[in-house]
């Protein structure tokens, strides 16, 4: 059946002047997406397609018949596409994804792909052009400005490397001399020192303490990004035996238990896994309820679409849902220092290690009666050379 309809097409009927093969070929270009133009030898449009005019607002009046270089009152008098034609389209015959980036006086800039060839059917037949557009403008723009972006994300990770300097060692320098002073100041003068004496160099050794910790849990939440490791096949049971056994004696001075059930590998960067279950369990064991054993379980299920569910469920203290995203912000506290030491950054470091990880984290509660956290993370990353 093709070979019948083949050869009809190319009996030669005509209707309007246009043999059945010509028009078998013309319905293939206008069915293309991208503008496509054959050119004579003198440069000449002999036909486009219907992308071609919507594109680049033209007439198939105003095109059929015109030398290309002199559509549009000259528009298209570009001299890189001029060269690339005239010049070296002879010798080399077909031309691939050569760029041209230009402004059209009517429809503004176009950032174009041209792919060009020569065809030649015999020594007595006139050889035709036959060239294809591409419209890459707004790839091109989306690319630059995505580098863009990406050049001033390396300039926010310069910073925080900088920050993350001068917090593990300008800051920190002062501060270690002056809890130093004020120890030495506690062992020489303290009994000699009045009630109120005494309390003020309390207070300041305290604060100093304090400090520490806040410059101490500010550099851990800049190198979540700065200091991260690339992805690697990550035993999460191995990780939490680990922070199980550094947790040992905080476990045994409250009289809790902490139990651990089957966790998974995954692609992650194992010491951030590290001290994400290092905050998620420290946190369940110090916000405890009075005369309460703590009993905190940390589970794990893989489900069918590629997600690891990690929960962290405790009988603490809790606290009212309506804040169930305001704990994972910098610095923000539920509870009194007095009664919790901290500095209200651990749970915004464990959101900011999730999310690098491409996942969620989440906290539901009641108060008084305990808390769960969810974290969902990818079993495997697309990029396991990723770096942030």
């Amino acid at each position: 059946m093709r070979e019948d309809n083949l050869s009809k097409a190319s009996s030669g009927a005509t209707t309007n002047g246009v043999t059945a093969v010509e028009r078998f070929l013309l319905d293939i270009i206008d069915t293309v997406r991208e503008p496509l133009l054959v050119l004579d030898s003198e440069f000449r449009v002999t036909q486009t397609n219907r992308a071609f005019f919507q594109t680049f607002r033209v007439a198939s009046e105003d095109t059929i018949g015109e030398v290309l270089f002199d559509l549009g009152d000259g528009q298209w008098d570009i001299p890189p596409f001029r060269r690339l034609l005239r010049d070296r389209l002879g010798p080399e015959r077909e031309l691939y994804d050569v760029e041209v980036d230009h402004v059209f006086p009517r429809i503004g800039r176009k950032i174009m792909l041209l792919n060009a060839r020569l065809v030649t059917h015999g020594p007595d037949v006139p050889r035709v052009i036959l060239l294809a557009i591409e419209d890459v403008t707004e790839r091109r723009l989306t690319e630059r400005r995505l580098a863009a972006q990406r050049i001033e994300l390396q300039r926010s990770n310069d910073a925080l490397n900088e920050f993350a300097f001068v917090a593990s060692h300008d800051l920190q320098e002062p501060l270690r001399k002056i809890s130093s002073f004020g120890e030495r100041l506690a062992t020489s003068l303290g009994p000699r020192l009045d009630e109120k004496s005494s309390h003020n160099l309390e207070r300041m050794l305290d604060a100093s303490a304090r400090m520490r910790t806040l410059i101490h849990d500010l550099l851990a939440y800049s190198q979540v990004a700065t200091s991260a490791e690339p992805f690697v096949a990550t035993d999460l049971a191995a990780v939490a035996r680990g922070v199980v056994a550094d947790l040992e004696t905080a476990v045994g001075d409250a009289g809790g238990r902490l139990d651990v059930g089957d966790l998974p590998v995954i692609d992650a960067d194992p010491l951030q896994m590290r001290q994400l279950f290092q905050n998620l369990l420290g946190n369940a064991l110090k916000f405890r309820q009075k005369d309460v054993k703590p009993l905190v379980r940390l589970t794990a299920a893989r489900s069918s679409d590629g997600v690891c569910t990690i929960t962290v469920a405790d009988n603490g203290i809790g606290f009212k849902q309506e804040h169930g995203d305001k704990i994972f912000r910098m610095f923000e506290r539920l509870n009194p220092r007095t009664q919790y030491e901290g500095s209200g950054i651990g749970l915004a470091i464990c959101r900011k290690i999730v999310e690098r990880h491409g996942g969620t984290i989440a906290a539901t509660s009641t108060a008084g009666e305990g808390t769960t956290f969810t974290v969902n993370l990818p079993v495997t990353q697309a990029g396991m050379e990723y770096a942030p």
